[in-house]
Formats: structure tokens, C-alpha cells, sequence
């Protein structure tokens, strides 16, 4: 009965881990991993410095960070090893190594990586917030020391069908688009809540791709996956140069295609003057208006002017809102030199031929959009009447028949 009970204490700590993460003291560096377990990551802290620990797997098979199987991933550093495994073998495991004083072992079970949903339809060159969390057994992991090594990256690979049956030097290559950050900077709300985010810019070429969001340093293998497509930048920005000292620079928002709700656009602007005279320039479209035309001052001095800011507005389809940054251009000012008959300076005329040409394309635009819609309406009124037509004349048609059907039946 004693040696019963000596053995059942000597075993105890192989299956005290599943009672969560904690960090525990095993027996000769030993864990259990349970046949329900999926998944598990664990740490081992090691003495300062020395190699990477040998894993022995329950059926004797001696793992090492340079030489495991692929179902295994394997991060370390001076005085730590993170190893994941996806399905496990279950029973004992075994960590040989310099492994601390402490003899600590902290256990991960069931990690799952989550990510928000993208929008299928993307428009180049916009900017939103993109967050990914792992959780274990469905709950936030907040492991600081696990999650300060995971590093997680979104990749945007060119669509082709039946991609995985090309050869490795046809594959198609990435463009990596940012890394998240659980740091609590930028658009990261909180350090260290597991949940990590990416101020993402679609820094891509319009079409169909293929977005993963994986771990680029081996902590945690699983990846995620999405398709979506990329459309054109749904408007064009141009800066009109005023050549009168009394009328401002122009920059004029311009919506295409009608991807943009009317009246919901709006801009953030800094403009800064030959003497670094830095402005903020805030503005938006009235509820009617299609267009956005900012007016940047003109201080009438030569030298170069420079601009920045972002665009917001409306997705017309999808009601999404949208967020695009507007990169840093120069401009230069010139003195006008006229002779004394006061000759017209040509610039001038140019620009205002330029303004003119744009508020030309608004109207055409406009006028084009309300053709559109009288077509199709005076179309659906067509095809209303054709129906009811229709439906009237076969009635009437079946009604006669039926009168003459009656006549030609003899009387009793």
C-alpha cells in the first residue's frame, strides 16, 4: 500500500499541468500532454548562456531546434526555448537541457490564432485597423513573456488558381504589407492584452489576392488565410497653383466612378510655405456636394510649398468608411515676371484653364450619372408596363376563348 501511494506522489506533477499555464516545478524536466490536446507550446528557461534543450517524445524520439519534424516549431534564444507542437503524442515528454534553478516549464494548450474579417473589396492605397489575438482554450492569452517573442506578419500573395501545383521557383512572391504590434502604440490600444494590431496599408497593385497572416520568427506555426480583391483608389487629388496673389492654391478632391457617398468627404491637410510656416487645413463637402476643392493659402513668395495629409469618405457600396493618406508633395512659386504693358501672364491662363477643365469633368460627370439613372428608371417603367401588358392581354385572351368555347356547346 505504501509503494502504491510513493509511486501515485512521484507521478503527480506529469499531470498537475492541465490544471492551466502556470508555471510548475516538474520531475526531471518532465511533462504530460493529454490525448485531448490539439496543440501546445510550452517554455523552458535555461541557464545563461547554453544550447537549446534535446525533446524526448513519449515513443523515445529525440527532437532538437535544428532537426525536428514539421508539425514542430522551434524559437530560441541565449537562455529560452518556445516549442510548438501541432498534435502532439500523448504522454510523457521529457526537456534535456541547462535548464534553470527554477526548473521552469510553462505549458500552452489549444492556441488558436483569430483575426478581424477583411473587407472582400479593398481600394488601393487606404489605411484601417487590422487586429489578430491568440487564445488558448478560447480564452485571451496574456502570457507577457510568450507573447513579447511572437511576431506575427500579413502578407499579400498575388491570386493564382491552383497555386499549389506550381513548382517552387514559379510560386508566387509576397508583398509584406506591416507587422503587428501588442505594444500599445500607434493603433494598439492596450499593451500586452494579447490582442495585436496593424495600422494596414493596402500598398498594393489593384486585383485578386491571397492575404496570410503567419508568424515570421517560428513561435507560433499556424497561419490564417483570406481572399480579396483590390480596387483602383476611388479619387484623384490635384493641386491647381493660383498665379494671382490675391486668390489661394487649389486642391481638388475627385471622386471616380461614383465610388464615394456624396457629401461625405472630408480632409486633414498640412501645408507648410516657403519659410516653414506650417498650417492645418480641415475641411469637408457639404451633404449635395460630389467634389471636395480645399483652398491652401498663397502667400505670394517664391520658393517651394509642400503638402500632406489624409482623405476620408465613404464607401457607396458597402457603407464602409475610409481612410487615405495623401504622401508628401512639393510645389514651387515663381515671380511672375510682366512687362509694362501688363501682357497676361500664360501661367495664369493655363491654371485657370486647368480649373476650368476639372469643374468641366464634375458637371460631365454629374450629368452622366443623372443619364444613368433616367435610363434605367424610364427601363423598369418599360419593362412594369410590358409585364401588366402582358398579364391584361392573356387574361383577356383566355376570357374569349372561353366565351367561345361556351357558344359551341349544344343545349341540353
Amino acid at each position: 500500500m505504501l509503494k502504491r501511494l510513493w509511486i501515485c506522489l512521484a507521478i503527480w506533477p506529469l499531470f498537475a499541468w492541465a490544471q492551466g499555464n502556470d508555471q510548475m516545478t516538474w520531475l526531471d524536466n518532465r511533462f504530460r500532454v493529454d490525448p485531448t490536446i490539439k496543440q501546445v507550446s510550452f517554455m523552458v528557461k535555461r541557464e545563461e548562456p547554453s544550447r537549446p534543450v534535446i525533446l524526448v517524445a513519449p515513443d523515445g524520439s529525440k527532437y532538437y531546434s535544428s532537426r525536428h519534424p514539421k508539425n514542430v516549431s522551434w524559437y530560441s534564444e541565449d537562455d529560452l526555448d518556445i516549442i510548438s507542437i501541432d498534435s502532439p503524442m500523448a504522454g510523457p515528454w521529457q526537456a534535456i537541457g541547462r535548464v534553470s534553478q527554477d526548473n521552469r516549464i510553462t505549458l500552452l494548450s489549444n492556441l488558436r490564432l483569430t483575426a478581424d474579417t477583411l473587407p472582400q473589396n479593398l481600394y488601393q492605397s487606404e489605411v484601417l485597423k487590422f487586429s489578430a489575438k491568440l487564445l488558448q482554450n478560447e480564452q485571451a492569452l496574456t502570457v507577457r513573456d510568450f507573447l513579447e517573442r511572437v511576431k506575427l506578419r500579413i502578407l499579400f500573395y498575388p491570386f493564382i488558381a491552383d497555386e499549389q501545383v506550381l513548382p517552387n521557383n514559379m510560386q508566387p512572391e509576397p508583398t509584406v504589407i506591416g507587422d503587428f504590434a501588442d505594444d500599445g502604440q500607434d493603433r494598439d490600444e492596450k499593451a500586452g492584452d494579447g490582442i495585436f494590431t496593424l495600422s494596414l496599408p493596402v500598398d498594393v497593385e489593384p486585383g485578386k489576392y491571397r492575404v496570410v497572416i503567419k508568424s515570421m520568427n517560428g513561435v507560433f506555426s499556424r497561419a490564417l488565410e483570406q481572399e480579396v480583391l483590390v480596387y483602383p483608389k476611388p479619387f484623384s487629388a490635384t493641386l491647381i497653383k493660383s498665379h494671382n496673389a490675391q486668390d489661394p492654391h487649389q486642391l481638388v478632391v475627385l471622386p471616380q466612378d461614383d465610388a464615394l457617398v456624396v457629401g461625405s468627404l472630408a480632409s486633414y491637410i498640412q501645408y507648410s510655405s516657403p519659410k516653414n510656416k506650417q498650417q492645418i487645413i480641415q475641411q469637408r463637402a457639404l451633404p449635395a456636394e460630389n467634389e471636395l476643392s480645399i483652398a491652401l493659402p498663397n502667400d505670394d513668395m517664391t520658393g517651394k510649398y509642400a503638402w500632406s495629409g489624409w482623405v476620408y469618405g465613404t464607401d457607396r457600396l458597402h457603407q464602409r468608411e475610409l481612410i487615405f493618406p495623401l504622401v508628401k508633395s512639393h510645389f514651387a512659386a515663381v515671380k511672375n515676371i510682366r512687362a509694362e504693358n501688363h501682357v497676361v501672364d500664360q501661367a495664369a491662363i493655363e491654371a485657370e484653364k486647368q480649373r476650368q477643365q476639372i469643374l468641366h469633368d464634375i458637371e460631365q460627370q454629374k450629368q452622366s450619372r443623372e443619364k444613368t439613372i433616367r435610363i434605367m428608371i424610364m427601363g423598369n417603367i418599360a419593362i412594369i408596363f410590358f409585364i401588366v401588358g402582358s398579364i391584361l392581354g392573356w387574361r383577356m385572351f383566355k376570357k374569349r376563348r372561353k366565351e367561345k368555347q361556351d357558344e359551341l356547346v349544344l343545349p341540353s
